[in-house]
């Protein structure tokens, strides 16, 4: 199998980009989902009848008021509980920065939306969801590396000693590769097998239209397989994609404007649409290493913060705020972008929370597919205490003004600088020995 598609984690740095989170799937509570075909809500007590045909998953326990008819197997999968000394979704659990660089990236934009002088949403989140944790990488001293979650992705260091003004220093997971191929990153090229993810890529918790990160694996370059497309440049976005993975063509999407496409990436052989292209080239202000607002592109280069695209966009239908959308995805390196023509100009392209989503897969027990074996994995435990070294922002200079477009910030609080404990997640499961994709990874 051809991997020169695949872009080595170590080549990216983390830059800064601008989106929304209003609708996206916030990160699952102890309750019951069950996949596929039935409609559930978190733990709590419903008056319904609930069908079920074929073989189902259930995350957690749920209190049903009525008539429950299964037919099939259920498979009930408990969701494992993290202590909020771990990790605490949407950035409010207090956790410093585990490392300065941490930081300086999340400074460059998220200080800024922090501070009020920015009406958009967060690049990374309020604050970090966790601690630092340790996680394996075989490159990485003594295999290991130091990462850290947010809402939105996970902040990297795979060389300490590495030069820290390097826009490379710190790293943005390759998370959605891993998430629809169902295999973990362990190294710089090596991946383990653990189990794609029955999440939904956009939509509300709980929401059973939108297309999971599994559903899109038989349109997606990973390691379960690479599935190119031609140029086509010109031509609209059309195609669609349900749930489960099944794809048709709707040509009324064909009027709606942005939907052409202008940039085919010849490393991945799949093509950008303009409204996506335009957001991943966008400027606005940020806070660049002198403190200063300036106002510059984004994401510089355009693909550090999103990778390069690994499938053609999709039109899907997800319940959005409580409302069925119809909604364009499109799967990348690293993040899940989505637009929603009906949105409010400014707010149509989004990216997902999908630091949340990672978390709760390959720590939270969350995400299995019918088709798949379960196969717990280790929670994080915290190692040794020490000390987690933190940096400092700079404010903006008196009377800078400060203007840009985004979804209005929603509450947080940024995650103070302090003395804490490092953690270390011991977990990797192993359930299928660790592979080495062929060809050489793009530089």
């Amino acid at each position: 199998m051809d991997k020169r598609w695949f872009t080595a984690a170590t080549t990216f740095g983390a830059a800064a980009v601008v989106f929304s989170a209003a609708a996206l799937a916030q990160t699952p509570t102890p309750g019951a989902t069950v996949t596929p075909g039935a409609t559930t809500s978190p733990a709590g007590t419903a008056s319904a009848t609930v069908a079920i045909t074929g073989t189902s998953v259930a995350t957690g326990t749920s209190v049903v008021t009525g008539t429950a008819v299964a037919t099939g197997t259920v498979q009930v999968v408990p969701t494992i509980s993290v202590p909020t000394t771990l990790y605490v979704p949407g950035g409010t659990g207090g956790f410093p920065f585990a490392d300065p660089a941490f930081q300086q990236v999340w400074n460059r934009t998220d200080s800024l939306v922090a501070s009020g002088q920015v009406s958009r949403t967060w690049f990374w989140g309020p604050g970090p969801n966790t601690v630092g944790l340790i996680e394996q990488y075989n490159e990485g001293v003594g295999g290991k590396r130091l990462v850290q979650y947010f809402d939105k992705s996970r902040m990297e260091i795979n060389n300490p000693a590495g030069d820290r003004s390097q826009p490379f220093f710190v790293t943005n997971g390759l998370l959605t590769v891993e998430l629809i191929s169902g295999f973990m990153q362990v190294g710089n090229a090596d991946f383990v097998k653990f189990h794609p993810a029955c999440i939904p890529m956009s939509g509300d918790f709980g929401d059973v239209l939108a297309p999971t990160y599994f559903a899109f694996q038989g349109v997606s370059n990973t390691q379960a397989g690479d599935h190119n497309a031609p140029d086509r440049t010109g031509q609209k976005a059309t195609e669609t994609i349900d749930r489960d993975g099944h794809v048709g063509t709707d040509a009324s999407k064909g009027n709606i404007a942005g939907v052409n496409f202008v940039h085919f990436e010849t490393t991945t052989h799949h093509n950008i649409p303009k409204v996506f292209w335009d957001f991943l080239n966008s400027t606005g202000p940020v806070r660049n290493a002198q403190g200063n607002v300036v106002n510059e592109q984004l994401i510089q280069p355009w693909n550090f913060a999103s990778g390069l695209p690994i499938s053609e966009p999709y039109w899907a239908k997800a319940k959005i705020e409580g409302q069925v959308k119809d909604v364009m995805i499109q799967a990348y390196e690293r993040r899940a972008l989505t637009f929603v023509p009906t949105n409010t100009a400014g707010f149509q392209v989004e990216m997902a929370n999908i630091g949340q989503h990672y978390f709760d897969w390959r720590y939270r027990n969350y995400g299995y597919c019918t088709s798949e074996p379960v196969v717990t994995p280790t929670a994080p435990v915290p190692a040794p205490t020490g000390t987690v070294v933190t940096g400092t922002g700079t404010p903006a200079p008196a009377g800078t003004t400060v203007t840009g477009t985004g979804t209005p910030a929603t509450t947080g609080t940024p995650a103070p600088s302090s003395t804490a404990t490092l953690f270390i997640a011991t977990a990797t499961p192993t359930s299928g020995p660790v592979i080495t994709p062929q060809g050489t990874p793009v530089p």
